[in-house]
């Protein structure tokens, strides 16, 4: 399956994907996820965060769309290099930070004050569909300290699994889809959450 940004600045870059572990999104899928998300005026000089970015696709779509930062993570030594890559594919790209560590040990050293603290406007969530929800909850109870009050959280799961149950004091569920195999979750930070 051949990954391509689908607009914007960088529109047409064609991106590697890890050649193992991952399971790279459809185009199809992205262009509907970034067109609800344009229309929220949520992509905008927005800072994003990638968790579990495989080629980072979401990420630079962002970034092609008019994000103003992205931080890329992703533990698997596969996606790093493709990530790599990626970044070298178009000037658009070329800011990109990549950290090779798992979600949790990247938000963990944000809460420990290692790195810059930025309030992150859109972040994506695609683990891998093995993944139970309730890491899915631990990943989202360490992220919501970090995120800006009006910010887009974007989680893709598997159609087939049970919808997680959001803690409803932290996080609101603006929209549910369901592309296929895909089962996608736009959130909200609840409102005084942040």
């Amino acid at each position: 399956m051949v990954t391509r940004i689908i607009a914007g600045a960088a529109r047409g870059v064609q991106l590697a994907v890890p050649s193992c572990g991952t399971r790279p999104t459809q185009d199809r899928v992205r262009e509907a996820i970034f067109s609800a998300l344009q229309s929220r005026g949520a992509t905008e000089d927005a800072c994003v965060l990638d968790l579990f970015a495989g080629s980072g696709a979401y990420g630079f779509e962002s970034l092609s769309r008019g994000a103003l930062s992205l931080d890329l993570v992703d533990y698997a030594q596969s996606a790093a290099a493709a990530i790599r890559k990626n970044r070298a594919a178009s000037p658009v790209f070329a800011e990109a930070k990549l950290y090779v560590q798992s979600a949790l040990a990247f938000l963990a050293s944000r809460w420990k004050g290692t790195d810059p603290n930025p309030q992150w406007e859109l972040v994506f969530i695609d683990p891998p569909y093995i993944m139970k929800n309730s890491e899915i909850l631990e990943i989202l109870t360490q992220l919501l300290p970090l995120c800006d009050p009006d910010a887009w959280i974007v989680v893709e799961r598997s159609a087939r699994d049970e919808a997680p149950n959001w803690n409803e004091d932290d996080w609101e569920e603006d929209a549910r889809k369901i592309y296929g195999e895909s089962a996608v979750y736009f959130l909200r930070p609840a409102l005084g959450a942040v």
